[in-house]
């Protein structure tokens, strides 16, 4: 459905979205680009993955839009997409995130997602277009990961509850902190890191993520920091499409515009800063 048509006839069947990103500017970017769809309604947004599922409940989306930079928080994306696709069957799962690793989209693909976008893919393109086909049960990839997804190695050494496991014990969680997050006993996650060091023929965690890291069975090192990195120049490239957007549509900037300035300068310092905390 084209945006730009019948925009004062409201459509019959809308579509329910929510959003789950812990970047408050990119939520407020995210509801802008959805409000120039006029068959979709944002029914609410959080900025906390791991406690959504009873406002998910309360309030069941269509299409729940899921961003992945939560590690080290007590959500593991796998694992969660799992359960809740299994609570809500008739919700959409889309990702949207910086992490552009084939691993990681491989992986949520068959956890259940439905779609995957990169925000580096232009989301005033992608994000209603991507919304749309979920919602109606299609798979939606944006170009960057249809790419990347075709490098993805499909022969695992591992199960996936191992790699769950392995991927929380790279985060630098321990051993009862992993069995909490995912639900099950801590005697089961020392069997399942007994059975990962068998296979991968190592005798610690340091040399089992190693190992994983370079067969390709966990993402690569540094996605996470990446990902920070990639997060403010993407609200920053959010920012500036929404001033250019409006310039086209009004042909001037006002006052309330001003905030918006404002935000694009914090954003750009904070990256300027990362980079110094990388470079030092």
């Amino acid at each position: 459905m084209n945006d730009q048509v019948s925009r004062h006839t409201k459509p019959a069947i809308m579509i329910r979205v929510a959003l789950v990103d812990d970047h408050p500017l990119i939520l407020k970017i995210l509801r802008q680009e959805l409000s120039r769809a006029v068959d979709m309604n944002v029914l609410w947004d959080a900025d906390d993955a791991s406690r959504v599922i009873p406002v998910i409940a309360k309030q069941t989306p269509d299409v729940l839009v899921l961003d992945l930079s939560y590690a080290g928080r007590g959500f593991e994306p796998v694992t969660a997409v799992h359960d809740l696709r299994a609570r809500f069957p008739n919700m959409a799962i889309l990702i949207l995130t910086a992490l552009d690793d084939p691993i990681w989209i491989e992986e949520l693909l068959k956890a259940g997602a439905h779609g995957y976008v990169l925000k580096s893919d232009d989301l005033s393109l992608r994000l209603a277009e991507a919304i749309r086909a979920v919602s109606q049960g299609r798979t939606f990839l944006s170009p960057t990961a249809s790419a990347a997804l075709a490098q993805a190695n499909r022969k695992y050494t591992l199960t996936e509850r191992e790699r769950s496991i392995l991927r929380l014990a790279a985060e630098g969680h321990t051993n009862p902190e992993i069995a909490q997050l995912l639900a099950i006993s801590d005697g089961t996650v020392r069997n399942h890191i007994s059975n990962i060091y068998a296979k991968l023929n190592v005798d610690n965690r340091e040399a089992a993520i190693r190992t994983a890291q370079q067969l390709r069975e966990l993402p690569k090192p540094g996605a996470n920091l990446r990902h920070e990195l990639r997060t403010p120049l993407h609200t920053l490239l959010g920012l500036a499409r929404l001033l250019e957007s409006k310039l086209n549509r009004v042909g001037t900037l006002d006052a309330h515009d001003a905030e918006m300035l404002q935000m694009i300068v914090a954003e750009a310092e904070r990256l300027d800063s990362l980079i110094d905390e990388v470079s030092g």
